[in-house]
């Protein structure tokens, strides 16, 4: 495979990924809409995985630096809070 197609299909698999991540975390605050405690929970480990996604993507892309990291973790923090 050329390296153009090795970086389209890990781009598909990274953002697959990420409508996981985001996905199944929204199902999860539907499901405990009654239990505030768990949907806090569901926040919580649905941004650590975000800022975990976003730090990997830009550092297997090669352009992972420390404003690009802070971005990731104050969005995470903007949506957790």
């Amino acid at each position: 495979m050329s390296h153009s197609k090795v970086s389209v299909v890990r781009h598909l698999v990274d953002f697959v990924l990420l409508l996981l991540i985001i996905g199944f975390g929204l199902l999860g605050l539907i499901y405990l809409k009654f239990d505030v405690a768990a949907q806090i929970a569901v926040t919580i480990i649905m941004c650590v995985l975000y800022v975990f996604w976003g730090v990997l993507h830009h550092y297997h892309d090669g352009n992972l630096t420390i404003k690009v990291a802070l971005e990731y973790i104050g969005m995470a923090f903007l949506v957790g809070t």
